[in-house]
């Protein structure tokens, strides 16, 4: 063998021996990143990570904030909290106006089955609802039937209340039995829903119908984590968790018509907004919990609306 065959052997060996272990290290080494990219593409944005958001117009002067707050925060008696009051036209004559009830009804039976199945608006006043609607066993007469449970036929005065007892004396004989068993909140109607639903303390139906699959649509991978976002106000930022909604909702209590559904298409979502009953403050206004403690929503924010002590970063 040559002198030159012999280099050129001894080069290929080191190529086989040397170099394609290194390739191959190489290889795995780039296989094992693409497989990290694709979880991070899979999980959406890290824990920590805040989107910003365009806001057309800056924070509401801390004036204007605290005079709003004091005129939509609710500082009424906590048995009262969710309690909705209907009133009829004019032709229900002898016929008191309708106090509803969503805490009594929210054991039972989450958000869902009356604002999807029953297809009660989540506008209020826009349902439209009349006697005849609930005898042909719509709306309120899916349950009302005397089956489920009392009937609008007949036990009009169970839900039917006068005026005079609607503006007095009028106490929800079950609100000391709920509050005395579910776990405690510091607003509202002072029951934390959420930790009781989560606990196991309540086991609200989904569905009217047996057998139906009655779950929101799963969440992407994204979505599993709160949706955090920084407001128009300098450091403060919402943290949002759908997990906790669809438990409640589905998706299409909010989307298109109280968010939009596009990535960061809701544009003028700010606190002045909500506070007027837009957005979330559709049910945080009169069902959830209300905006008094402000940590719900902004971590990191320490300050409570209390009164006239509002929190300066609201």
């Amino acid at each position: 063998m040559s002198f030159m065959e012999k280099n050129v052997h001894c080069l290929s060996h080191m190529i086989v021996v040397v170099l394609l272990p290194l390739v191959a290290l190489f290889c795995l080494i780039g296989l094992l990143s693409c497989v990290e990219i694709d979880k991070l593409i899979d999980q959406g944005p890290p824990r920590n990570f805040i989107r910003h958001k365009h806001y057309d117009k800056p924070p509401l002067p801390q004036s204007k904030l605290n005079e709003l707050l004091q005129m939509s925060i609710y500082n009424g008696r906590p048995d009262r909290y969710g309690d909705l009051v209907m009133r009829g036209n004019k032709s229900m004559k002898g016929l008191g106006p309708v106090k509803f009830s969503h805490r009594i009804h929210r054991v039972k039976y989450t958000c869902r089955v009356c604002h999807i199945e029953l297809e009660f608006s989540m506008k209020r006043g826009e349902s439209g609802i009349t006697r005849e609607d609930n005898l042909d066993g719509r709306y309120c007469g899916a349950c009302h039937n005397g089956k489920i449970t009392f009937s609008t036929e007949f036990a009009c005065d169970l839900c039917h209340i006068s005026e005079k007892t609607l503006n007095t004396v009028y106490v929800d004989p079950t609100y000391e039995d709920l509050t005395a068993i579910l776990p405690p909140s510091d607003s509202g109607d002072r029951i934390d829903w959420d930790r009781a639903i989560a606990d196991g303390d309540i086991h609200p139906k989904s569905s009217l119908y047996e057998g139906q699959a009655a779950t929101s649509m799963p969440l992407p991978p994204e979505l599993e984590k709160p949706l955090q976002w920084y407001t128009n106000v300098p450091g403060v930022y919402v943290s949002f968790p759908h997990k906790e909604h669809i438990v409640w909702l589905d998706c299409s209590n909010c989307h298109p018509d109280i968010f939009m559904s596009e990535k960061s298409g809701t544009v003028e979502f700010d606190k002045e907004k909500n506070l007027y009953g837009m957005y979330c403050g559709v049910c945080h206004m009169t069902v959830a919990f209300p905006f008094n403690d402000c940590t719900r929503c902004h971590p990191g924010n320490s300050k409570r609306y209390k009164g006239s002590n509002i929190g300066q970063s609201n």
